[in-house]
């Protein structure tokens, strides 16, 4: 309750919101400015959102998670974490849940709203597991980053870094797909682009398991890394 409580007070969730009302919006006129199309169609119009998600998200997230990981160290209050018997990885874990429910109730609102003004929800079950599922990614990848550094732009800036360098491993061998699942070189953007033209309503299980399996590995490595700088975590918020 407690992070729920400050995500309000900061208003993490508000910026939160805005970023997923910036993202839809992206995604509407991305299409009609870009490719003059008149008029989007349900599908059209998903597939543009998801895009914008896939490849404008670290841009657009990574100052929101990072400010919300990074304030606890600017502000000192690491030693109350620790009063209330909390070590690096549950300090993460309780960030993680909360930006992760936070980011499933706004994409279920703004899906159901678009569903609704199209009066067709036949995607609804699918753009909400890929949404969420690329959204995860960001907060495992940019909360794990900001863990490891007390300082936003620094957080920000890493994470920028690494964003760039998946993309160009993934585009230089077929081989490194796992490094970013979700970017649209990778096999896994082309199959939901054929999956919405040929007018189907979910992708083939493999690539379900594909985008499961990676957000596991990325939560592994997050918890990995979450309880083995317990030190650094303390260190960080004294210094």
């Amino acid at each position: 309750m407690i992070e729920f409580a400050k995500s309000l007070f900061n208003k993490v969730f508000m910026f939160l919101a805005l970023i997923f009302v910036l993202s839809f919006l992206i995604g509407w006129f991305l299409p009609i400015g870009l490719d003059k199309v008149t008029s989007l169609s349900y599908r059209e119009y998903l597939f543009s959102t998801y895009t914008v998600f896939t490849q404008f998200g670290f841009l657009m997230f990574s100052f929101i998670i990072a400010f919300f990981v990074n304030k606890e160290y600017s502000n000192k209050t690491i030693l109350f974490y620790r009063l209330l018997s909390y070590d690096s990885l549950k300090f993460f874990l309780n960030k993680f849940a909360v930006l992760f429910i936070e980011s499933l109730i706004l994409i279920t609102i703004f899906l159901s709203v678009v569903s609704m003004v199209y009066q067709d929800f036949s995607l609804f079950l699918l753009m909400v597991f890929l949404l969420t599922s690329v959204v995860t990614q960001y907060i495992l990848i940019i909360g794990t980053i900001s863990l490891l550094s007390s300082n936003i732009l620094m957080s920000i800036g890493l994470s920028i870094v690494y964003w760039i360098l998946s993309v160009v491993l993934v585009a230089s061998s077929d081989k490194l797909t796992y490094v970013a699942v979700f970017d649209a070189s990778n096999y896994l953007y082309r199959h939901i682009n054929q999956v919405f033209a040929q007018g189907n309503n979910f992708i083939s299980l493999s690539n379900v398991l594909t985008v499961i399996v990676y957000n596991l590995i990325l939560f592994l490595v997050s918890v990995l890394i979450g309880k083995l700088m317990n030190k650094r975590w303390l260190k960080l918020g004294i210094d």
